[in-house]
């Protein structure tokens, strides 16, 4: 379609009335301003580029807010000022006889026609005008179907790729990262972040951003007690602002020296989610912007798309946590151990390294369900698992292999020496249960093997392990 689509039709007009000037303007209704779109004038007073105040605009400013079409056939003895009947001619003009105005699609537009050539419109002229103000009527209002039918094809292509997105498999910070730069580019904002508050904590961190976000702030944490992003996770309400004031001390996003403009737009929306968690999407731009229901309801649907990832997002990673680790020492399991194993094993046969693998055990375990209740049995082996993690060094892997045993790997280390990092494990495991229990004595069994010195594949070494810890479980019973 033409760069102007109104322009023809202007032309036509005018050069069927043999008109002085024709010219079509439409309505800013935010800005209250009236948009020059289409002229054909003889004047030299008229320029290519007009916008006019709508309270300052004269007869065009009448016909648009009743929404009557006006015409004056005799315009020097109706007005005694041409620049207060048309503003637009400036100043110079003169002997204009007559003009004719009228709103188009319910004061979306004013068409005004003038003549220097009679005492205004005949009949027949006011239906060529009128007629033509029907066809700019159609007109605009496909113009305005095609502007909104480009609108909902953004936000399609929106959805297309965010819902591509989602079926891949990307991390949370790498989705938050594009959703932040999709959003950008959808509502044409300049910043987009993305906020996250922990349970119910006094700080929350940038979690992400779009691209112009200035990097120093992603990954900073600040108070929910200052800012319009702390205001709006202290409240928990959305928050829009259509015109910050720059000289107003308050309004800073999250702290007063965060180097953003402060001139535009700001709006924020809160997430929370049903662990307490709080995720705040915010945009900002540097000139006050308005967004209509077609993005304000995009940009929902966005919100519950992105909790329902979260939730995806939080039980994959639960799911992998089940896989993983143990319940109630959070160790890894028997099945992750072993995993583990296997893998040490096959870069240690690459590298010719040694390595240890060990058991710990603790005996007469069985016995300790006659004396204490399941609940003290659960808080004391979370109290092992979280000693051996403190008495080790951090290279040393821990599993719970079951309810007594307790599985270590030494990366890099020859079984002969072991001994050392591990014994302040053993030494904490021989005292752990003094004075606990009265008539039971509790006291730990340890076994270790070594690559490659007893064996070469885990089906060796385990054998080999248990072999020796069951050795040591005979001579403690015989004892």
């Amino acid at each position: 379609m033409q760069a102007n689509p109104y322009q023809s039709l202007v032309s036509l007009l005018s050069n069927i009335l043999e008109a002085y000037t024709t010219a079509f303007f439409l309505t800013d209704t935010k800005n209250r301003v009236l948009h020059l779109v289409a002229v054909q004038s003889l004047s030299r007073y008229l320029p290519p580029k007009v916008s006019l105040p709508l309270e300052q605009s004269g007869i065009l400013s009448q016909v648009q807010k009743v929404g009557q079409t006006i015409h004056i056939e005799k315009l020097q003895e109706a007005s005694p000022s041409l620049s207060a009947a048309a503003p637009f001619y400036r100043e110079g003009e003169s002997h204009i006889k007559g003009l004719f105005a009228m709103p188009v699609a319910d004061g979306a537009g004013v068409l005004y026609v003038d003549t220097k050539y009679g005492w205004g419109f005949n009949d027949k002229q006011q239906k060529w005008i009128r007629e033509i103000a029907a066809v700019l009527q159609e007109l605009l209002l496909r113009q305005e179907s095609i502007e909104q039918q480009g609108e909902l094809a953004r936000v399609f292509t929106f959805w297309e790729r965010l819902d591509a997105a989602a079926r891949k498999e990307m991390g949370l910070k790498e989705f938050c990262n594009l959703l932040s730069d999709e959003c950008a580019a959808l509502l044409e904002a300049d910043y987009v972040f993305i906020a996250l508050r922990e349970s119910s904590e006094e700080r929350y961190r940038l979690f992400s951003g779009s691209a112009a976000v200035p990097k120093n702030l992603v990954n900073q944490t600040f108070t929910v007690k200052h800012g319009l992003i702390g205001w709006i996770f202290a409240n928990g309400k959305p928050l829009l602002i259509p015109r910050l004031n720059s000289q107003t001390a308050e309004h800073f996003l999250f702290s007063p020296s965060e180097g953003l403009p402060h001139q535009g737009t700001v709006w924020g929306l809160p997430l929370p989610l049903p662990l307490g968690h709080t995720f705040v999407l915010a945009f900002l731009t540097r000139t006050p912007t308005e967004w209509g229901p077609v993005h304000q309801t995009a940009i929902s649907h966005t919100l519950h798309l992105f909790q329902m990832l979260l939730d995806q997002f939080y039980f994959q990673e639960e799911c992998r946590n089940l896989q993983t680790y143990d319940l109630a020492t959070g160790l890894l399991n028997a099945i992750a151990f072993e995993q583990r194993v296997e893998t040490l094993l096959a870069s240690s046969m690459q590298t010719s390294t040694p390595f240890t693998l060990a058991l710990l055990q603790i005996e007469p375990w069985g016995s300790l369900y006659t004396k204490v209740p399941p609940k003290r049995i659960r808080q004391w082996q979370r109290e092992l698992a979280e000693g051996a993690l403190d008495l080790l060094p951090a290279h040393v892997l821990v599993g719970q292999l079951g309810d007594n045993r307790l599985g270590l790997l030494l990366p890099q280390t020859p079984v002969g020496e072991s001994s050392r990092p591990l014994s302040p494990l053993l030494n904490m495991a021989r005292t752990f249960f003094k004075g606990r229990l009265r008539g039971t004595r509790i006291h730990p069994l340890f076994a270790a093997v070594g690559f490659p010195q007893d064996g070469t594949r885990a089906d060796e070494l385990w054998p080999v392990l248990y072999e020796r810890l069951y050795a040591h479980f005979r001579a403690g019973s015989e004892a």
